[in-house]
């Protein structure tokens, strides 16, 4: 069975937070994940698949073809995709958009992830983005837009796409240098 991760390499300038965010952050998942087999003999339960997609920005080109091509073993061997496209657009609260069966695996997960700001990811999460509805952290759906498209609409495979993010209530669409020539790491 494959856990497939992904994120794409291209960015419409500079691309700071989109891709390049993602890409540390998918490239140190790599790296630690090479210590514990290496140097601490671990081995995963599942084959753990990475990606780095190319054209993202230009009609997720490079998922949709890795997926199009290896679309009879997907179906039958992945269990779920993850997307780390922007993994920091903030530091306020994380924030998930997911597939309906991956919503509880989240909260379960979350809730044995120290925050920072004291308790558990999931008790910071529920505090500062709680649904409407229920007394449970707000979990959005997926759309199109990222490289999990392709997995979730062609493969029928699971997705999720996770970040942190600001503090909705100041009333911004997105962060400001979003895609923009002045979205740099200097």
């Amino acid at each position: 069975r494959y856990v497939i991760l992904g994120n794409h390499h291209d960015a419409w300038v500079f691309g700071a937070l989109d891709p390049s965010s993602g890409t540390a952050c998918l490239l140190e998942i790599a790296r630690v994940f090479k210590v514990l087999v290496d140097q601490h003999g671990w081995k995963p339960r599942r084959s753990i698949v990475f990606c780095s997609w190319g054209a993202e920005e230009y009609g997720l080109i490079g998922s949709t073809e890795w997926v199009e091509e290896n679309m009879k073993s997907l179906s039958s061997k992945a269990v779920v995709y993850l997307n780390v496209d922007i993994s920091v657009q903030g530091n306020y609260v994380f924030r998930a958009k997911s597939s309906p069966t991956l919503y509880q695996v989240i909260y379960d997960v979350a809730k044995k992830i120290p925050d920072p700001n004291g308790g558990s990811l999931y008790d910071i999460w529920l505090k500062r983005n709680p649904m409407k509805e229920e007394s449970l952290p707000y979990i959005g759906n997926l759309g199109s837009g990222s490289d999990y498209a392709p997995f979730m609409v062609t493969a029928g495979i699971s997705s999720l796409d996770i970040r942190y993010t600001y503090d909705s209530a100041t009333n911004l669409s997105s962060y400001p240098l979003y895609h923009s020539m002045y979205e740099t790491s200097i």
